[in-house]
Order: C-alpha cells, then sequence, then structure tokens
C-alpha cells in the first residue's frame, strides 16, 4: 500500500495529494493551540519544518534518542516528524508520569535529551522546555524523511504483564507493516476520521494518529485535560467516524449521558463506524448499556503489546456473551495452559497464551475458552494489576512504595470495585497509623497517577502465613470486613 519506506515520506506523499485537506480539527469546544480551529495537511508540514529548525537550534543531530513529554499533543506529532527529519528517534513520555520515572525511561533508551511543555518538568534538571517555534528568516532547505537500515522510529512501552516494563524499539519498515494491518488488514475493523482525547504516549494513539496521516483522514481533537461535556462535543462532531477509549471513560460518558437527561430512542453516536474499547474489561451490563446507550457500533478487543489484538466483540455478540472478550482473530492460536504450560480443555481457567507468526506470548491473564470458541478473561495472573486500561506489576509498586515511605514492609492487593466499576488498588502497609497523612502526601508526590494506589491501609504488624508469607487472603477478608480502615490517597 505505501510506496514510500518511512512514514514521513508517506505523509509527504498525502500532503502533494492533498494539501488543502483538513489534517486536525478541534472537537471539543477548544482550539487547536493557541485558538487555531483546524490544520491542513500543508499547514502541519509547515509546522513540521519550524519545529525541526528549532530543535536543530538546540543540538538535535542525527544518530540520537530524544525524548518528548508535552501536553499538546499536536506539538509533540510535529516534534515526532521533526526529529525523523533530522534523523533522530523520538521517545514519547507520558507528562502525567513523576520526574524520577521520565528521567529513568529516558536513560533506558539513551536519550541525549528530553523536553517538554509541562512547567512542572521542566524545573527539574534533565528535562528542557519544548523548543519555542518561530517563523523562519530563511528559505527552508525542504523536509526529506530519510530511513537508515535498522534505524529506530518509535519506543513501544511494555505493559509490564509478562515481566518488568521494558522499552521496544521498533523500525520504519516495522511501524509500516503495522499500519498497513490496521489499514488494510481490517485487524481493527472499521475505520475513518479519528476522535481522539488520549495522551500520545500510549502507542495505540499514536498508531491511530500515524495511520490517518497518511490516509487522508481527519484527527479530530480533544484536549488532553478534557470535561465528558467536550468529549461528547467531539463525538457529536458532524465529521466523526471512530474513536478509541479505555472502559473507564466509556462508563463515565455514559453516566454523564444519563446524568444531562441526554438517552434518546437511538444510541447517542449513530453516525460512528467505530467506538473501540481497550484496556481492561467491559462487561455484562455496563457493556450492553454502552452499546444501547452511545452506539451500536461499540466493540470491544482485547490485546497484548507483544501479539497486538487478540480478539473482538462486537454486533449482535455483545448481546449474546456479554461477559466475553469476543472469538480470537483468524491469525491468533489460542491456548488455555495451567502453570506447567499444559493445555487444559474448554471452560477450564488457566493462563491464557497466545501464538502469532510463532512469537508465542501470556498477556498476564487467566481465563477460559467456551465450547463455542469465545475467550473469557476472570482475573490478571497473581502479581500482574489492571486499571483503567494500564498493567503493572505488583512487587515492583511494593518496592517503590517502601522506597518512598521508608516503610518496612508493603503488600499491594486489587480489590473488586462497584458493578461496573474498575477493581481498586489498596495498598497495606506496615507502619504505625499516625503516620497516615505523611505517608498519603509522599504518595501524591512521588507515584504515577497511573499506577498509584487508590487506597491505603497502615497495620502495625502485616499477618503473616505458617511460611512466613505475607497472608493476602487474610488480607482480602480483613478489607471486606472492615471497609473504613481503607483510606483514600
Amino acid at each position: 500500500m505505501y510506496v514510500a519506506d518511512t512514514i514521513g515520506a508517506a505523509f509527504l506523499k498525502q500532503v502533494e495529494a492533498t494539501p488543502h485537506a483538513i489534517l486536525f480539527e478541534a472537537g471539543g469546544g477548544t482550539g487547536i493551540g493557541t485558538g487555531i480551529r483546524r490544520l491542513t495537511y500543508s499547514d502541519f508540514k509547515a509546522c513540521i519544518e519550524l519545529t525541526r529548525l528549532a530543535f536543530s537550534g538546540h543540538g538535535v543531530a542525527a544518530g540520537q534518542v530524544v525524548g518528548l513529554a508535552n501536553t499538546n499533543q499536536i506539538d509533540t506529532f510535529a516534534a515526532i516528524f521533526a526529529l525523523w527529519a533530522l534523523g533522530v528517534s523520538p521517545l514519547v513520555l507520558d507528562f502525567r508520569s513523576p520526574p524520577s520515572d521520565i528521567l529513568e525511561r529516558a536513560t533506558r533508551a539513551r536519550a541525549a535529551y528530553i523536553f517538554s511543555d509541562f512547567r512542572k518538568l521542566t524545573q527539574h534538571d534533565g528535562i528542557l522546555e519544548f523548543p519555542r517555534v518561530v517563523p523562519a528568516t530563511d528559505t527552508s532547505d525542504g523536509l526529506v524523511f530519510l530511513a537508515e537500515q535498522g534505524s529506530t522510529a518509535d519506543f513501544i512501552m511494555s505493559s509490564g504483564t509478562t515481566g518488568a516494563p521494558a522499552l521496544h524499539p521498533v523500525s520504519h519498515a516495522e511501524l509500516l507493516s503495522a499500519l498497513d494491518r490496521m489499514a488494510v488488514g481490517g485487524e481493527r475493523g472499521h475505520w475513518g476520521n479519528a476522535v481522539s482525547c488520549l495522551n500520545l504516549s500510549f502507542p495505540g494513539t499514536r498508531y491511530i494518529w500515524y495511520r490517518n496521516a497518511i490516509n487522508g483522514r481527519k484527527i479530530i481533537t480533544v484536549p488532553v485535560f478534557f470535561s465528558y461535556a467536550e468529549l461528547d462535543a467531539a463525538l457529536m462532531h458532524e465529521n466523526a467516524e471512530e474513536v478509541t477509549l479505555p472502559p473507564v471513560l466509556i462508563r463515565g460518558l455514559v453516566q454523564h449521558i444519563k446524568d444531562q437527561g441526554l438517552v434518546g430512542d437511538g444510541p447517542r453516536y449513530d453516525r460512528l463506524v467505530k467506538m473501540q474499547s481497550i484496556g481492561g474489561p467491559l462487561l455484562g451490563p455496563a457493556l450492553i448499556e454502552a452499546k444501547s446507550i452511545l452506539s451500536d457500533r461499540l466493540c470491544v478487543t482485547y490485546s497484548s503489546t507483544q501479539t497486538g489484538i487478540i480478539s473482538r466483540l462486537e454486533g449482535n455478540e455483545i448481546d449474546s456473551h456479554s461477559n466475553s472478550v469476543g472469538m480470537p482473530l483468524p491469525h491468533h492460536h489460542i491456548r488455555i495452559v495451567d502453570d506447567q504450560g499444559q493445555s487444559l480443555p474448554t471452560r477450564e481457567v488457566g493462563h491464557i497464551q497466545t501464538q502469532v507468526n510463532e512469537n508465542t506470548a501470556r498477556p498476564g491473564d487467566r481465563g477460559y475458552l467456551d465450547d463455542d470458541g469465545y475467550l473469557y478473561v476472570v482475573g490478571r495472573v497473581q502479581e500482574y494489576l489492571c486499571r483503567n486500561g494500564v498493567s503493572f506489576n505488583a512487587p515492583d509498586l511494593e518496592n517503590q512504595i517502601q522506597v518512598v515511605t521508608g516503610a518496612a514492609l508493603c503488600c499491594v492487593i486489587s480489590s473488586p470495585g462497584a458493578v461496573g466499576d474498575e477493581d481498586q488498588i489498596i495498598a497495606v502497609i506496615e507502619a504505625s497509623p499516625s503516620q497516615l497523612s505523611d505517608f498519603k502526601t509522599r504518595l501524591r508526590a512521588h507515584l504515577s497517577p497511573l499506577t498509584r494506589p487508590d487506597k491505603i491501609v497502615l497495620m502495625q504488624a502485616l499477618p503473616k502465613t505458617s511460611g512466613l508469607k505475607i497472608a493476602r487472603a487474610h488480607l482480602h477478608q480483613l478489607i471486606v470486613n472492615a471497609p473504613e480502615i481503607c483510606h483514600v490517597i
């Protein structure tokens, strides 16, 4: 499909074909950047050229890795292309993460610079202010994208469900191949002008933006700091065709529509060709209600970093198999295995294992296949937790909490939320209850909102088993019987 061998070159071909077509359009009642409502393909090409000059003026040079931790996602997107044009590998980071996490990931990727437009971050050593883009004073020497053999086009952060989170370098060829599967192969189903409210630090968001930018489709943007009213307005945009959201936002959108008295006779977003739920589970009555109120084109996808989308549930299947995550895609071979890797029969719970093109992975979930081949996810493998579509390793979080608080011992567990809500992450810490206020302050200051526990419990001594391990089952029961001991962070 793509004659060009880089995304940048494919983008330039699209600019040449449709220079005045709209690439970015504000969809949430606010403007792009400083109040601008639209950017054409030609406009965005000019942004890339000016951003490239700004980076070059800061000493950014070919062969380097450069970190980006911006609140303005369009600036980040322009910066990615600008860095590619300089022969630099971009590393997109989450501005919401603690500076220590940002610096650690940048160090692992051997980044020469980290830039951010977030003042809270630029106050820390090692994080520079995002370059100010100013009009060029001379004629541009043209925008060219060259892909060196083996050069890194992107870094994908694994979820950490099968080990410590890792950075995977991705080449231009691999990116183009993935986009080809998205756009042509049907791996992600129907697609079109995309409403986007998610941070580009999520690889899936970047892939959608790349795909649309090289195929002449719009990206209808919602600010990263948005209200449900803004998201609703964007989804009602006359050009909106698809959106990808985590379950927590889908449930919040349903509640907003109900609170505002906007529930109609049919789905509110009847122009969408796809509304996709990604990340944690959206199951049962919550899924059926979302399909009824939001869009009958709602689909649930189940995926892993290693192998991409594993299964999809959509259409009438939602009504008949609402607790499932759908049928595995044709090119995925799914097995349910025991702790020793031996296959289990249908309807028996075990580790979910998937194989694609001889690449075998375990997403970190337990589940089963029914007699018709539908996949069901029943929970995380014990030491891995998932909340709001973000997976993380419980022992890693326990260690972080101990470092931040100075506590001698910590145990992180999950507790089922209310019907339709995400599970809550609770950290049980061995410390004096009098330290509660200090611990809450430290955790808020030093842990990322993505992995920070929802609640903490402080106990003089954590219960132990006869083998001197923490009695997790006892902690679960204690919290069920005495919820008042859990304190919100």
